[in-house]
């Protein structure tokens, strides 16, 4: 299941891309509840747990209608504002057999190939048509990678970019970048974004990246004392594009370890209030540690 997103006919020679739309739009707010509806009466439980989860009630003593099922409930009588908050909550409580991540392959044992089918199943019979709902709507919002959840669409350069540097970052010497970096994502891109927690993620994996280049035997090290290493070292640091004066590469690479460091602006408290991220900070800084992340894990940045 791709996540390509048809573009009408009259946008597609448009100078301008189209634009996502945001929230849920008039014409997919039937099929959409329509969704939640179908999946709720395969699960039991599903719309209760949901409606808890979200806010919503369900029954009340003026509500009547006693003969109107649970799923068509919350299906129905969910507002508007609500209803990609309950797809959110059911994508959590629906079993998933790995999403994107179980595909058939040529030469697997029957039993195996069954198994995966069956535990596939879930996927196949509500992700897939859920995720082409979303993609011919044109909405910010598609599933994420391990099913389980909403969350906004990724530039797909951005996405490219982080995802190498975590793969880049997979390996014994990176420490848990490669999660930390995933997670940060995952938080500034979620259908309700958490910069605070994204910003520390994004930190925390460059932290893990930096941490065997430049201070390898510092348990504690953070991002901090990293940078006063950094600023101490240099003469034995390379980097791939010295500059004309030979310093200018370097200088980069301090000036966004700084800029990422001296940018969050919740890590501690003191005699001022303290202020959380804005998203759009943490969407900065997610792009700033997917960059760092890459030049430490790949060895771009080297010490002698």
């Amino acid at each position: 299941m791709t996540d390509d997103q048809w573009t009408p006919l009259s946008d597609r020679d448009a100078p301008a891309a189209r634009a996502l739309r945001d929230g849920v739009p008039a014409s997919l707010e039937l099929p959409l509840r329509e969704w939640v509806r179908t999946t709720t009466e395969r699960y039991t439980g599903a719309a209760e747990r949901a409606a808890v989860r979200i806010d919503v009630v369900l029954y009340t003593e003026e509500s009547g209608h006693e003969d109107v099922g649970t799923g068509e409930r919350i299906a129905y009588w969910t507002p508007t504002e609500k209803l990609l908050d309950v797809t959110d909550a059911l994508l959590d409580l629906v079993p998933t057999g790995g999403w994107q991540n179980t595909p058939l392959t040529a030469g697997l044992p029957t039993w195996q190939a069954a198994l995966i089918t069956a535990n596939s199943l879930p996927d196949t019979q509500y992700r897939v048509p859920l995720q082409r709902l979303l993609n011919d709507a044109g909405s910010l919002y598609t599933i994420r990678a391990d099913g389980r959840a909403l969350v906004r669409r990724v530039d797909s350069a951005v996405a490219a970019v982080t995802d190498e540097a975590a793969k880049a970052a997979d390996q014994p010497e990176r420490g848990s970048a490669t999660r930390h970096l995933r997670q940060a994502l995952d938080a500034v891109y979620a259908l309700q974004p958490d910069p605070v927690k994204a910003y520390s993620e994004a930190i925390k994996a460059v932290e893990s990246a930096a941490h065997a280049t430049l201070q390898p035997k510092h348990a504690k090290a953070t991002l901090g004392t990293m940078l006063g290493e950094f600023r101490q070292v240099q003469a034995k640091l390379t980097v791939p594009i010295v500059g004309t004066s030979g310093t200018e590469g370097l200088a980069v690479v301090e000036s966004m370890m700084d800029l990422l460091w001296t940018g969050q602006t919740s890590r501690h408290g003191n005699l001022q209030e303290t202020r959380d991220e804005t998203v759009q900070e943490a969407v900065m800084a997610v792009h700033l540690a997917s960059t760092l992340v890459q030049l430490f894990a790949s060895g771009a940045i080297q010490r002698s």
